[in-house]
């Protein structure tokens, strides 16, 4: 199955090194991919699936106190397990809750507390092997997780249908 992209609008584009994926950070190596857009933008599922988790992803009460705090929602599919970060998860959606292609899931929050001449607000999208409950750290020196997959080229296609849909 194809994905969607999974802005419900733009901006539609793909990240520069600091956003990609496997990018050196100052805390850590990049886990995701960070689809910059705007407050409150809406999220939808990439694919049909299932809730198997729901996190404090960042911010103080999640162990990062140099961000804002947001949430993430783990969705298994056919793909494996998409985590959709850095936004607020819709209310009602708990552990077990089937979700339907392009299903609202949240609306995006901003990160970053402060300016630092990138945008402050993006979904930080990741993809990892079936079967994984919980997103992970890929800290500096670390090999990669065996379980963090790189969501990039399936991310391509859909922005390219997205961008062919959208003219």
């Amino acid at each position: 199955m194809s994905w969607r992209w999974p802005l419900w609008a733009g901006p539609a584009e793909l990240p520069d090194e600091p956003g990609r994926f496997g990018a050196i950070r100052k805390h850590d190596v990049h886990t995701g991919v960070d689809l910059y857009t705007y407050p409150g933008m809406s999220v939808l599922a990439v694919e049909p699936g299932v809730v198997v988790g729901i996190e404090k992803f960042t911010g103080p009460k999640a162990g990062s106190p140099w961000w804002n705090d947001t949430q993430a929602i783990l969705v298994e599919g056919e793909s494996g397990v998409v985590c959709y970060g850095e936004l607020t998860v819709e209310k009602g959606l708990k552990i077990g809750s089937p979700i339907e292609f392009e299903q609202y899931l949240g609306g995006v929050k901003a990160v970053l507390r402060q300016d630092k001449g990138r945008p402050r607000t993006m979904l930080h999208f990741e993809l990892y092997t079936h079967g994984t409950r919980e997103s992970v750290w890929w800290r500096l020196g670390e090999p990669k997780p065996e379980n963090l997959l790189d969501p990039t080229a399936r991310l391509e296609k859909a922005l390219a249908a997205f961008k062919g849909a959208s003219c």
